[in-house]
């Protein structure tokens, strides 16, 4: 960072960031009285450096004297992207370049779970473009670099290549032994930190998500979900699938998939993580370090508006089965004591053989599929549910699921069922965050959220941490008050039907329908 004379540039630190004050050689110069712990450079620079306060964050100042407004201030790059991070969970840090690094030894798993997360809309930048996030990030693994493709790599050391694309959030994993951590850190981060697509990887990938277009397409969960938040919101990357359609393979160009990815892949849009338990730690930060590219300019992160809820139930169209979805707007994940409210609702109504509606669904019709749960989201959550493949009709399903939610929407619960039911929250959140797959998705995940902090996995033995202090303080009218809130407000129904039985198409590459 270049630094003009006649300027201040004073750091107030927390314990985790403090540099000593001895590594700044000090030089007296005709200064006026100094405070304690500033000292004058040679070249005549004041500077002072305190580890003050327990925060994790970090304020770094330069003031110049020369009559300027305070808004004149001097930060390179990868300065800005540290300090516009949010707070960390324990273990994490930011490199100067503003990629977000978590390496942690945890479980006694002899597997390795190694994911790069990317902040990105997944129907791109300006113009929505469904598909484009999938298309990208499947090119890249695809992408040969001397002779190999990451997916090569992957395969020939016997692990597992994964690509999941959210609405706000691309993920690219791998999950392999452990003593194959090293090399295949190596080939992960540094393909995927520094991504390349050419024309071969670009072929491949279309064929990849002209196969997963067709499957999405038959799953009347994944239509009845896409149907769901096609109507909670009005536009942006929440509103359109994430596999896009027949327009993504015919309309995206290797122009198209190259542009997003030099947009959403920078340094301070991405977080590299490694779990595992055979880890070597210090190594591997070092990989991951080293493989970091340099600061790069972020672009605005595209937005979805909120759609007023219909009365009506949306026609998702067709899938392999009939079904009905139902979903509602949640808090924002900065509401913690409301997101953690809701997530215990989602267990107590959702969680297989044990919430209230998914036996209640189970008792009505053995040969539905449910699937529900809360979604901690950045700017809204969603409470969603689905019920697929039975023999009673969407209407019949929507009535049993409303009158399962009713009881707590009547009242706080009483405190002895409360306490059995959030000691089995408890339970039931640490039991989703035990391998080392789990935990780095629980990282990523909330990284991505913009509350890295607040990951259930961020916690310890003794059970410290954000998440599971905002649980500890849960109380039943605190439930009561989020389920009324949110779950008591209007939502909205989606209906998908079963496919006419007709002859199957293999046209997805020249438009076929979806």
């Amino acid at each position: 960072m270049s630094i003009h004379r006649g300027v201040l540039a004073a750091l107030v630190l927390s314990a985790s960031f403090f540099a000593p004050q001895h590594a700044l050689a000090a030089a007296p110069a005709a200064q006026p009285k100094l405070a304690a712990g500033e000292s004058v450079l040679a070249d005549g620079l004041t500077i002072a450096v305190r580890r003050a306060t327990l925060s994790p964050a970090a304020a770094l100042e330069v003031w110049k004297v020369d009559g300027l407004s305070v808004h004149d201030v001097v930060r390179d790059e990868g300065a800005a992207a540290l300090e516009a991070q949010p707070r960390l969970a324990a273990g994490e840090s930011v490199l100067a370049d503003g990629l977000t690094i978590a390496v942690r030894r945890a479980t006694l798993s002899p597997t390795a779970a190694l994911e790069v997360w990317i902040v990105s809309p997944s129907d791109g930048y300006g113009a929505s473009a469904p598909g484009v996030a999938r298309l990208a990030a499947l090119s890249i693994v695809a992408t040969k670099v001397d002779g190999l493709s990451l997916r090569d790599v992957v395969r020939d050391a016997g692990g597992q290549l994964m690509v999941s694309i959210f609405p706000s959030s691309t993920e690219i994993s791998v999950l392999a032994a452990g003593n194959a951590a090293p090399q295949l850190a190596q080939a992960l981060f540094s393909r995927v930190l520094h991504p390349s697509i050419d024309d071969a990887g670009l072929r491949d990938a279309r064929l990849r998500l002209a196969e997963q277009q067709a499957v999405a397409s038959a799953e009347p969960d994944v239509v009845l979900r896409d149907g769901l938040f096609n109507q909670l919101f009005s536009d942006g990357p929440f509103h359109a699938s994430t596999y896009g359609g027949p327009d993504t393979l015919r309309g995206l160009s290797l122009a198209d998939a190259q542009t997003f990815a030099a947009k959403a892949y920078v340094p301070a849009n991405e977080i590299a993580v490694a779990v595992g338990g055979s880890l070597d730690e210090t190594a591997l930060a070092g990989t991951i370090t080293a493989a970091a590219p340099a600061a790069a300019q972020t672009s605005a992160q595209p937005s979805s508006a909120h759609a007023a809820p219909q009365s009506a139930p949306f026609n998702a169209g067709f899938a392999d089965a009939g079904g009905v979805g139902l979903a509602w707007m949640g808090p924002p994940v900065g509401d913690e004591r409301t997101s953690t409210a809701m997530d215990f609702i989602s267990d107590y109504l959702t969680r297989p053989g044990y919430g209230l509606v998914a036996k209640a669904v189970a008792d009505a019709d053995p040969s539905a599929d449910f699937n529900g749960q809360f979604i901690t989201l950045r700017d809204a959550g969603i409470f969603y549910v689905t019920v697929s493949g039975g023999k009673r009709s969407a209407d019949a399903m929507s009535a049993v699921i409303r009158a399962a939610m009713k009881p707590l929407l009547d009242g706080p619960m009483p405190q002895a069922d409360f306490t059995r039911a959030l000691a089995a929250f408890r339970t039931h959140t640490l039991r989703d965050t035990q391998t080392p797959e789990e935990l780095a998705d629980n990282y990523g995940w909330y990284f991505a959220q913009g509350a890295p902090a607040y990951a259930p996995a961020a916690t310890d033995m003794a059970l410290s941490g954000d998440y599971y202090d905002q649980a500890a303080a849960l109380t039943p009218q605190a439930v009561y008050d989020a389920a009324k809130t949110y779950l008591g407000a209007k939502g909205v129904t989606a209906t998908v039907a079963p496919r006419p039985a007709t002859p199957a198409t293999t046209s997805m590459l020249d438009g076929g329908a979806r």
